[in-house]
């Protein structure tokens, strides 16, 4: 088995294409080597939870009301899987306050499909960044879906996220 990313392909671009391009957190549920490899290889600056915390054994489980802030500080990108964060308000208010854009890849995904969707929604997904603020898109292969958190959906709308068609 070949653990080597695939090529970029051509709808991929490097970081050297955004004259700020953006840094990506990959949250606990979504790192994969690949998916990591697949980044740098472009060129985009990668963090992951092991990197913070010192190992992968000791970030397992850190809440994310505690590295969220840390990472809308930097005005960093979040790639995730665990939809169900947004279930829980508390973690959902966490994201609204630090201000931090999330992508999110299917949960059910094989490690192939990530990268693919990561390769086919890069671009979207730093011209979104750009636009520095939170959100939270779910990739398909027709290309980042806004996803409204059923923690909004009890209250009847989204309090704090900015209601963003992507860029214009």
């Amino acid at each position: 088995m070949n653990s080597e990313s695939p090529p970029p392909t051509s709808g991929s671009p490097p970081a050297s294409s955004w004259a700020t391009p953006p840094e990506f957190y990959l949250d606990e549920n979504s790192v994969t080597r690949r998916v990591r490899r697949f980044l740098l290889d472009l060129g985009y600056p990668v963090h992951t939870p092991a990197e913070w915390y010192g190992s992968r054994e000791q970030s397992l489980g850190v809440n994310d009301e505690d590295w969220s802030p840390l990472v809308g500080a930097r005005g960093w990108v979040v790639l995730a899987s665990d939809i169900h964060i947004f279930e829980r308000e508390h973690e959902y208010r966490a994201y609204l306050k630090a201000g931090v854009p999330v992508f999110l890849l299917p949960g059910q995904s094989r490690v192939a499909e990530r990268v693919e969707l990561v390769a086919r929604n890069l671009a979207a997904m730093c011209a979104y960044a750009s636009q520095r603020g939170p959100g939270v898109w779910r990739l398909t292969v027709r290309g980042p879906e806004e996803y409204r958190p059923p923690a909004a959906k009890k209250r009847g709308k989204a309090r704090g996220w900015r209601n963003r068609a992507g860029p214009s």
